[in-house]
């Protein structure tokens, strides 16, 4: 067999001189994509291996990122060459039949040489373990300890080893629920402020902060007359089986080390990290923090040699290639982001140097930001929305381009008929504080009046706001969908919409309607089904003409927000349906701004960049343009100055 350096004649590796990929290169790497040249060969071929061995500094990373898009064989090569086991470890304490029981997954279990080892209980045989291992970042060694979510029988360890080690912080990267299935114990008290009692130490949830993709809860741990606090970062929206988004895994890592750098030096151990078998999610969050962390001491990342680095102290970190690929898109994301987030107190001084161009690029900050917006929102294919295109829904889009993807569409449930089907061309839309606090949708046809109100019903929703208001006239295309008198009106064989008050001013108009059912299937004729009566405000803004790509009056906007927040107070805070006439324009403008709104009220803090993104992750096509982006800005200026610290009279009156 000849040497490997002879298998491919080029020591060169795939970069020429001024760091591109000359054409010879190109060539060669186009046939191992195409499986010309096999996995195994390229796996072995020092040339390839090489790509990998080095950290890649931060300017050239993005290119780094391009070139594994390009030619994704590269990426294959990496992760498995990565995840070789190392079997000179022995697993000789996880694997002792007292202990098999206290792990989740018995293939994942830790390493003799690293494991946590817990101060034994008195008369407990085997009570120092506990699935457990020491991790350490590419930066500080033992930085983390990753470990398997508490089950009903190891949560007096999993507490016992928090306050062992010191900790100041854990890291919670699984769902207690997901695909019918237990991830991992709700290891903490469900009632605020009442001590619970495991492993000898007193644990009371003191606070509890809910953001759309994570909770942050402050616990207080007590033990023979000591008190602590533990901060938990509970990341909600991370199913076992897909990733979350980048953007808000990014501001989740943010929240977790503005506390880790302020912790106390009593607490100083390391890091807990958990999903729910200490495998696949929480070896991605310590990749994506890890390397982070060396760019910013450092400036460089090394992702291939951090996996290779933490498989050798646990096995099944980042599980795969999948996650794997999400590690370098998230830390791209970092690459390319910017510094997007202010005081509220900056933002007039901000949209001012925002106004400003750039002598250089010829560009304003906002244009700049809205091309980084549009570069990095997520495109989907005919089959991610496969439902929309099939033919039986086809006739309920107003537009075959604009139809929902079917993992963040609502689902309508109602039984209207044996012709109906469980499709709105309609999708979730996330807010600051809550996942899918708004569905966004279009003005309905003739045909999906019915379904809309079956949307409202079925998803509980409070309220519903129109964006517009269609010219008489075009009644055949946009048909009333409301009743405008003082009575009732039918939708489709199933729904009643009862006219319950109404209340109108210059340039808001709305109405309180009752949604009554009549339930139509047999089955739930025959199991007693009862259909409930439920309420539902209606909020029209009446100054957003048809042509305009802003309102005629801001303060309208803003106190339809705020009239639409104070019903949602009084109601069950169900979610928000947006409508405009394409269920596109003028919505992500009203998601966006209300997000922004609420994170200057929660937090004093602005960032309309990271706003505009997270709307347009599951419609990219809201907040279509550079001038929506740009009155995102000037809501949420509008808001601070005529809102904010003042009391609520009601501007409408007089807008």
């Amino acid at each position: 067999r000849p040497p490997r350096s002879t298998l491919f004649p080029y020591t060169t590796l795939f970069r020429s001189e001024n760091g591109k990929t000359s054409f010879m290169q190109a060539a060669k790497l186009a046939m191992m994509n195409g499986g010309l040249i096999s996995l195994k060969k390229a796996e072995e071929d020092d040339a390839i291996c090489q790509l990998s061995e080095n950290p890649v500094p931060e300017t050239d990373f993005v290119r780094h990122c391009t070139q594994r898009r390009k030619y994704p064989i590269l990426l294959k090569v990496e992760f498995n060459n990565a995840v070789k086991e190392n079997n000179s470890h022995s697993l000789r304490h996880g694997a002792k039949k007292a202990n098999i029981e206290k792990n989740q997954n018995p293939r994942i279990i830790p390493y003799d040489f690293n494991r946590v080892v817990l101060e034994p209980e008195d008369g407990v045989p085997d009570s120092d373990y506990i699935n457990a291992s020491y991790v350490d970042s590419l930066v500080q060694p033992k930085a983390y300890i990753v470990t398997q979510g508490p089950t009903e029988s190891t949560m007096p360890d999993f507490w016992r080893m928090a306050w062992q080690e010191k900790a100041s912080c854990i890291v919670m990267v699984t769902r207690t629920f997901d695909f019918i299935r237990v991830m991992c114990v709700q290891y903490w008290p469900a009632a605020k402020n009442r001590e619970e009692v495991y492993g000898g130490v007193g644990i009371t949830v003191e606070s509890e902060e809910q953001l759309a993709n994570f909770m942050i809860r402050t616990i207080r741990l007590s033990k023979d007359g000591e008190e602590r606090k533990v901060i938990q970062f509970h990341y909600t929206e991370w199913p076992c089986h897909s990733n979350p988004f980048s953007n808000a895994l990014l501001e989740f890592r943010r929240r977790v080390r503005q506390v880790m750098n302020l912790h106390p030096e009593t607490q100083d151990g390391p890091v807990i990290v958990h999903c729910n078998d200490g495998a696949g999610r929480s070896g991605v969050y310590i990749a994506i923090d890890a390397n982070i962390e060396l760019c910013e001491e450092d400036g460089v990342f090394d992702v291939f040699g951090y996996l290779k680095k933490s498989r050798g102290l646990r096995r099944g970190l980042v599980e795969t290639q999948e996650q794997y690929k999400f590690i370098y898109d998230t830390l791209e994301e970092y690459c390319r982001g910017i510094d997007s987030r202010f005081p509220v107190s900056d933002l007039a001084n901000k949209i001012k140097e925002k106004t400003q161009k750039d002598k250089k690029i010829k560009k304003n900050a906002y244009a700049t930001e809205y091309a980084l917006i549009c570069n990095q929102t997520p495109r989907f294919t005919i089959g991610d929305c496969a439902a929309g295109h099939r033919a039986d829904n086809r006739d309920k889009n107003r537009n075959v381009l604009i139809v929902p993807p079917d993992n963040f569409r609502p689902y309508i449930t109602s039984f209207q008929g044996n012709n109906c089907t469980d499709y709105i061309n309609a999708v979730f839309v996330d807010g600051y504080t809550h996942p899918r606090e708004y569905i966004v949708t279009e003005w309905p046809v003739v045909s999906t009046c019915s379904d809309l109100w079956s949307l409202v019903y079925d998803h509980d929703c409070s309220a519903v706001v129109v964006l517009c208001n269609p010219p008489p006239g075009v009644a055949n295309s946009y048909p009333s969908f409301w009743p405008e008198n003082q009575k009732s009106k039918k939708y489709g064989q199933v729904f009643t919409v009862e006219y319950v008050s109404h209340n109108h001013y210059p340039n808001i108009r709305s109405w309180i309607f009752k949604i009554n059912k009549k339930i139509v299937s047999l089955t739930e004729l025959m199991a007693g089904v009862k259909a409930p009566s439920k309420t539902c405000q209606l909020f029209q803004l009446m100054c957003w003409p048809q042509g305009y790509k802003v309102p005629t009056s801001t303060n309208a906007l803003v106190e339809l927000m705020n009239m639409v927040e104070r019903w949602r107070q009084r109601t069950d805070y169900g979610p928000v349906v947006v409508v405009s006439q394409d269920g596109i324009s003028r919505c992500g403008v009203y998601c966006a701004a209300n997000a922004c709104i609420e994170q200057v009220i929660q937090h004093g803090e602005v960032d309309v960049f990271q706003a505009v993104k997270t709307v347009r992750r599951h419609r990219p096509q809201l907040v279509e343009n550079l001038t929506e982006y740009k009155y995102c800005y000037d809501l949420v200026l509008h808001y601070v100055l005529h809102y904010l610290h003042k009391e609520q009279t009601n501007p409408a009156l007089t807008c």
